[in-house]
């Protein structure tokens, strides 16, 4: 459901981020982006969700080029949802206006049914009895959660995940963890970059290994934790597992 052919990306003429990447991704599948701090993970998320314009390449969601200057980038952004490190909640609305926001303004949605629709998703996530908060009133697993919640709301057919839980206090990654493990439970596609290695040992279907805006190795979890195929990954595991 999504392709990517000969994607690069660069930030000025010596700064290439992401070099000539392509990789397909399937649907029901959860795809885990590993590799070290400034590998090109994240910016290769928002390059998917055009975030990030790519210098060149193809991006394909459901065999529509949606680099191409007649795609409509909003239909794409509709079902292909984003969740950031940070929560990017609005600090004066509620917590169910903040995940009714987007139903409203973006689909259009009937109030009532946005309503009702945005508590069934903070139900889903475990805040239902958060809905009349507001975010200052949260912790910060519990506003991931929110920002989990709004980007669910819209039904998205593809979900990215940015370091979910890189900006949360370590005995509040489990809340967040446990959502997200519910999600790729229920067959929904999701692209996750992480630094949790155990949820993604447990929860991915593939591995991709980025090194210096590359993919390295591209591989199922039990191969990449258990016999890396490259010295550049074996020295990755070595380290994130002490």
């Amino acid at each position: 459901m999504l392709e990517i052919k000969h994607l690069n990306k660069d930030f000025g003429p010596d700064k290439a981020v992401l070099k000539d990447i392509s990789v397909a991704i399937e649907s029901q599948t959860v795809t885990c982006i590993l590799g070290p701090s400034g590998a090109g993970k994240s910016t290769f998320l928002r390059c998917i969700n055009q975030l990030e314009a790519p210098s060149e390449g193809e991006i394909f969601y459901n065999r529509e080029n949606t680099i191409a200057t007649e795609y409509d980038v909003r239909k794409m952004r509709e079902e292909i949802g984003m969740v950031f490190q940070s929560f990017h909640l609005f600090p004066l609305k509620t917590v169910l206006e903040n995940v009714l926001m987007p139903l409203e303004i973006v689909k259009k949605m009937y109030k009532p049914l946005a309503k009702k629709q945005a508590l069934a998703m903070l139900e889903k996530v475990g805040l239902a009895d958060k809905a009349d908060d507001f975010p200052d009133e949260l912790s910060g697993g519990q506003k991931q959660r929110v920002a989990i919640a709004r980007s669910l709301a819209m039904d998205p057919k593809i979900m990215l995940f940015d370091e979910p839980t890189s900006a949360l206090d370590p005995e509040l990654v489990g809340d967040v963890l446990d959502v997200m493990q519910d999600l790729a439970e229920e067959g929904k596609t999701m692209i996750i970059v992480t630094h949790e290695m155990g949820f993604a040992r447990e929860v991915a279907n593939r591995i991709l290994f980025m090194v210096d805006g590359e993919i390295v190795e591209d591989s199922s979890p039990e191969r990449f934790f258990d016999c890396p195929a490259t010295e550049r990954g074996q020295s990755f595991i070595k380290r994130s597992l002490k």
